[in-house]
């Protein structure tokens, strides 16, 4: 016998029966909010401005005088900060089922969602209904470029809401072409820590994303092509980049690179990567090597009077003087940029090497060439020409005003270390302004990658100190191949005035779509 379990359980059924009954809870009312935005395809997972890939990244020490020769983590589908570009040129990975749209429902309210895709060929599908919770309101899904209608529906209990929008899936795919001034030579991902630290005595090793090519994101296209992805959720960027120092257009644009270990012209090499994807935009750097750069460099730093001296070995070998070897050269350029048209989405293609293709590359409609036309290193800080080691400041002037002004004189007066004058015609112009004529072509000149140094009112060359954009003579720092080419400041300008150039190629793009 129990009696006061049994009065407890009798005292209980009373209670309980006194109670009234409490209706269950109604559920929350179901609410669809649906958005859309593009993953991005050029990703800046460090945070630093700069584009990171799968292409692995050194164990240690990434962004130190001397990262680990070990790589991790190379194509495991997570862009790690500091990681190399894909294969040493690409952004991220191309998929022939469409590029990756996330969907997000994470405003809305209920128990449970799904899509419904209606694509632009009338095909519809719908995603697995998946639970509304913070850690699971977004879908990530691939779609191919045009018009879709996505209509999200949300449960809750069992009623549901349903809410379509549109969205206009869109990818700028962006090829970079070029030499050095392209690919971003001096500027190897560490590059901060040899400016801190770069001297005679210290050993550096240069993080490159492509070491033959001296490639980098810090160089100004994938600066500009990250600017480009992230100034719209609506689209994505994929970046091809296979710009490369030392090329000429026809040792590298349109012919292999022997120099660089390639087999292929960079025309074949973009081709092996997009396959039949149309180039919404081509960022383009050529011409410098193509008229002599280094060889005017090398005979300036030794012959007070370089114009009119013999040129030494390389490609203005064989020309009576320098001045001659310039011009001549300066004056192929017109047919040598013309063959590059052809190349994109022109009649005919050109290319030499195994494999080489007369098919042109497929460009969209409306597609961009933006031809970059090279800075100006010449100018001291008070906007006088550079005096400048051994090389004095009137063969600064006359490499200004002979190769780089966009619209030189029809003649030079260039006065010798003796006092005698000498005049040299300019009839085929100079780099720049052959640059600038390629608007004939159909091509959008970046004008501001020269007039923001060579404009201005204040020089920033090689003399230039604090205000300098480019490097001087670093050959007994570490790092000589940095020589005479753009630093972070020169590379960050130049991808200013590419990104300005490219706005008007965003809304074209976009729209056509």
């Amino acid at each position: 016998m129990r009696p006061r379990l049994t009065i407890g359980l009798i005292l209980a059924s009373i209670a309980g029966a006194a109670l009234p009954m409490v209706p269950a809870a109604a559920a929350p009312a179901a609410s669809a909010v649906p958005k859309w935005s593009m993953v991005p395809m050029s990703k800046d997972s460090g945070g630093d401005g700069f584009i990171d890939g799968d292409g692995g990244v050194p164990s240690a020490g990434a962004l130190t005088m001397r990262p680990s020769a070990t790589f991790v983590g190379a194509g495991n589908g997570i862009a790690q900060p500091n990681e190399r570009l894909i294969g040493g040129s690409l952004s991220w990975y191309l998929d022939a089922a469409g590029y990756p749209v996330r969907l997000d429902a994470c405003d809305s309210t209920g128990d449970t969602y799904t899509w419904t895709i209606v694509g632009p060929a009338g095909t519809s599908t719908t995603t697995p209904q998946r639970a509304l919770k913070k850690k699971t309101c977004g879908t990530t899904v691939l779609l191919p470029e045009g018009a879709h209608t996505l209509t999200l529906r949300v449960a809750s209990g069992k009623k549901s809401v349903g809410k379509t929008i549109t969205a206009q899936v869109s990818n700028i795919l962006m090829v970079a072409l070029g030499d050095s001034y392209a690919s971003g030579e001096g500027n190897p991902r560490n590059v901060e820590s040899w400016l801190a630290g770069g001297s005679l005595f210290t050993q550096f090793t240069p993080y490159w994303d492509s070491d033959p090519c001296n490639r980098s994101t810090r160089g100004a296209p994938a600066q500009a092509a990250l600017a480009l992805e992230q100034s719209s959720p609506k689209t994505s960027v994929t970046l091809v980049y296979v710009a490369c120092s030392g090329a000429t257009v026809t040792s590298g644009v349109l012919g292999p690179f022997a120099a660089a270990g390639q087999t292929q012209s960079q025309i074949e090499q973009v081709r092996q990567i997009i396959g039949g994807r149309q180039i919404d935009l081509v960022s383009l750097s050529i011409g410098g090597n193509d008229i002599g750069f280094s060889s005017v460099l090398t005979v300036c730093a030794s012959d007070a009077n370089c114009p009119i001296s013999t040129p030494p070995r390389g490609v203005l070998s064989g020309y009576p003087t320098v001045q001659a070897g310039v011009q001549a050269r300066t004056g192929q350029l017109a047919a040598a940029y013309a063959r590059i048209a052809g190349c994109l989405g022109g009649a005919t293609c050109s290319t030499t090497g195994p494999g080489a293709s007369t098919v042109p590359l497929p460009m969209a409609p409306d597609a961009q060439v933006l031809s970059t036309l090279y800075p100006d290193i010449t100018r001291a800080a008070d906007g006088g020409p550079c005096d400048y080691l051994t090389i004095r400041s009137a063969n600064m002037a006359w490499a200004r005003d002979t190769t780089l002004v966009p619209s030189p004189a029809a003649t030079y007066d260039y006065l010798t270390t003796s006092r005698s004058p000498v005049t040299f015609p300019l009839a085929s112009g100079t780099l720049n302004q052959q640059i600038a004529a390629t608007s004939s072509l159909g091509w959008t000149p970046v004008i501001g990658s020269w007039s923001a140094s060579g404009d201005s009112a204040q020089g920033h060359g090689v003399c230039a100190g604090d205000q300098a954009w480019a490097f001087g003579l670093t050959a007994l720092n570490g790092m000589s191949s940095a020589s005479f080419h753009p630093n972070p400041t020169g590379q960050a300008v130049i991808a200013t005035a590419m990104a300005a150039a490219l706005t008007p190629a965003v809304s074209l793009s976009t729209a056509r779509r």
